[in-house]
């Protein structure tokens, strides 16, 4: 699936799994607890499936792969949930028929091309969604009375692309870069007629002819930023790198528009034209890692002035939990390893996803985790008698 249509698939999915309501098991049956300390009500489990569909390895002499390791998590998980619920009842039943209902799909329908695949049963909530994506996730298997949308979340966060230039005097090459994945979008070149070797000219004869080429050269270049627009326009990019030749990065930088610059990073290091996929992506990954870093640290910095002059922002559990209710959030800034329950964090997910807020999951955050480990920036101020800023 490519990135421009990942990412409404993802959050169509989202705003699905947000909106679910929890059933009830009768009284006296076995069922998944709430997840809320005194709340004793057991329900009907949804089941959350993320699984790495990539294979162990091949075997010697071109066999067949061996089998995936996260299907062999997958089915032993399945069966110590259901032995969960046995003997008898509705939870029991339902867990049953999503198993089965899984283990038919993965068989006979997921696509083999996939690295990564998310699947959402519960058949008394009418509920079967799958996911297939091109990069693993994190193998995880539970069963809650909610879904698990941690790593759905997570998913949507990282659509941030990058675009990469390539860059020589006459050709140019355009990658873009999703969660990971390099893929080559394609390869302009100028007209190799208009830079035919001179001989026997004279003086005069070949300044002209240098001038000529200047000049078309510049006309390249322009028409280069162009589609590297069009590139940054139609994927969102986060990020533009140009790299390769150190003075046809310097006139392709020259062509770009203010908002484009303001993306864009330039590497001092001079590629081959013909330079192999892998290598462009092994020069660029550092700098964009060090730019997603910053990215995480500047939305944590923007929290934190936030709350201390405009009223905008708020950190810690419960005054987050409180202004999502109210649907003041603009951003839910979770870290990704911030000390809330599972069931906590899927809760907070779940409300910025019905009230159309953004999520943003930063990695590990010094500062953020001394707040709680969540925060909002908000829509409009707090009232002068509304919630607190910090817990």
């Amino acid at each position: 699936m490519s990135p421009t249509s990942l990412q409404p698939a993802v959050h169509t999915l989202l705003r699905r799994l947000a909106t679910l309501e929890p059933s009830p098991v009768p009284v006296g049956e076995p069922g998944a607890p709430a997840g809320r300390r005194g709340q004793k009500r057991l329900y009907i489990p949804v089941l959350s499936v993320y699984l790495d569909l990539r294979p162990a390895g091949a075997q010697a002499g071109g066999a067949r792969p061996q089998a995936h390791p996260g299907r062999i998590f997958l089915d032993e998980r399945l069966r110590q949930i259901e032995r969960t619920f046995w003997p008898r009842g509705a939870a029991y039943e339902a867990v049953r028929a999503d198993v089965t209902r899984i283990q038919t799909y993965l068989e006979t329908q997921v696509d083999r091309a996939s690295a990564g695949i998310a699947l959402f049963a519960s058949a008394p909530h009418g509920l079967f969604e799958t996911l297939s994506v091109d990069t693993p996730f994190e193998t995880q298997v539970t069963a809650r009375m909610l879904p698990d949308l941690f790593q759905l979340a997570r998913l949507l966060d990282d659509q941030e692309t990058a675009v990469v230039a390539l860059a020589h005097a006459n050709a140019v090459r355009l990658f873009v870069i999703h969660r990971g994945g390099l893929r080559e979008l394609r390869r302009l070149s100028e007209d190799p007629k208009l830079f035919h070797q001179v001989h026997g000219e004279t003086a005069m004869n070949q300044a002209h002819y240098q001038r000529h080429a200047l000049t078309v050269g510049r006309e390249f270049m322009r028409d280069v930023a162009v589609q590297v627009e069009r590139v940054v326009t139609k994927y969102a990019a986060q990020e533009v790198v140009v790299t390769g030749e150190i003075r046809a990065v310097a006139r392709l930088r020259e062509e770009l528009s203010p908002h484009t610059t303001g993306l864009l990073a330039t590497l001092p290091r001079t590629l081959a034209p013909d330079a192999p996929r892998s290598e462009v992506a092994d020069v660029v990954a550092p700098l964009l890692a060090q730019a997603r870093a910053e990215r995480h640290r500047t939305v944590v910095e923007r929290l934190v002035e936030a709350v201390r002059s405009s009223g905008l922002g708020v950190v810690g559990l419960e005054r987050t939990r409180r202004v999502l209710q109210t649907a003041q959030v603009d951003t839910l800034i979770l870290m990704s390893n911030a000390p809330l329950a599972p069931e906590t964090r899927d809760e907070l997910l779940a409300a910025a996803t019905r009230t159309d807020a953004r999520s943003q999951i930063v990695e590990h955050s010094e500062l953020l985790e001394r707040l709680g480990g969540v925060g909002a920036l908000l829509r409009y101020p707090l009232a002068v008698d509304g919630v607190p800023a910090v817990d």
